[in-house]
């Protein structure tokens, strides 16, 4: 069986774009409006966060959308149950971004079939130590065809990167600075290097992302990831100028990047 996001880069004329929501963020019904306008605007990936109290890779935008959704009562239960929903709405692949405490909490194998049920094709966790083998949660997933991709940055150690990319499926995922999400308006030229390094590196496919919120910054990144990440400054779009918002700016993307 083969996972749809091994489906997304088959085609690889084009960069490719993975969106970001908060599950439940403002509320379930926007999201569902959200992600249909996301996949109608020609976005291959969709990274659905797992709403979580100590979010410690996310930067204030999303870390104030975990804390609404938790405060007002959402469940994992409920996040499971939003990527059923939306599964029947759009035909990309969904990954779960969370951090290690939630599946380690209600048991890997509990949280892996259920996320199965629900139709992942990836999990996306921060926190978690993809090359040290203390746990079977890769081999579950596997075993489910679920890819865990890795979450790198460019102070990684040489020796560190060289282990985690024999080992990893799917993309790699890195952020394009050291530290948490969040708006930024320029792309270090450090970033940039470390891009172009990572490239000689690896044949999987390059996700690059934290702090993108522009066009411009878009376009900087041609030829050297894959795909680019989208996820605060479409949740402070959502919060300044509503869903129309985050449709403007996604159709104006479309534009630029040609996507297929």
């Amino acid at each position: 069986m083969i996972n749809r996001i091994d489906d997304t880069f088959k085609n690889k004329n084009n960069m490719k774009v993975m969106t970001h929501i908060v599950a439940g963020y403002p509320d379930i019904k926007t999201n569902l409006e959200i992600v249909k306008i996301m996949a109608d605007s020609g976005v291959s990936l969709i990274e659905v966060q797992i709403p979580f109290s100590d979010p410690l890779a996310d930067g204030p935008t999303i870390m104030k959308a975990n804390q609404y959704v938790l405060d007002k009562g959402i469940k994992l239960k409920d996040c499971f149950s939003l990527v059923e929903e939306i599964n029947k709405i759009v035909d990309i692949p969904i990954l779960f971004m969370s951090y290690i405490n939630i599946p380690y909490r209600i048991g890997f194998e509990n949280f892996i079939q259920n996320s199965y049920d629900s139709g992942i094709s990836g999990f996306i966790i921060p926190d978690m130590p993809f090359d040290e083998e203390i746990n079977n949660f890769f081999e579950l997933s596997l075993d489910k065809n679920i890819y865990v991709i890795p979450v790198i940055s460019p102070d990684i150690i040489v020796y560190r990167l060289t282990k985690i990319l024999q080992i990893s499926k799917g993309f790699v995922y890195t952020t394009l600075k050291v530290g948490v999400t969040g708006v930024q308006k320029n792309i270090k030229q450090e970033s940039f290097n470390f891009l172009n390094m990572l490239r000689e590196k690896t044949n999987l496919p390059i996700a690059g992302g934290f702090g993108i919120s522009s066009i411009e910054q878009v376009n900087q990144l041609s030829g050297l990831v894959d795909v680019v990440v989208i996820g605060s400054h479409l949740i402070n779009l959502l919060d300044l100028k509503g869903v129309s918002g985050v449709q403007l700016f996604l159709k104006e993307l479309s534009k630029s990047l040609y996507i297929a």
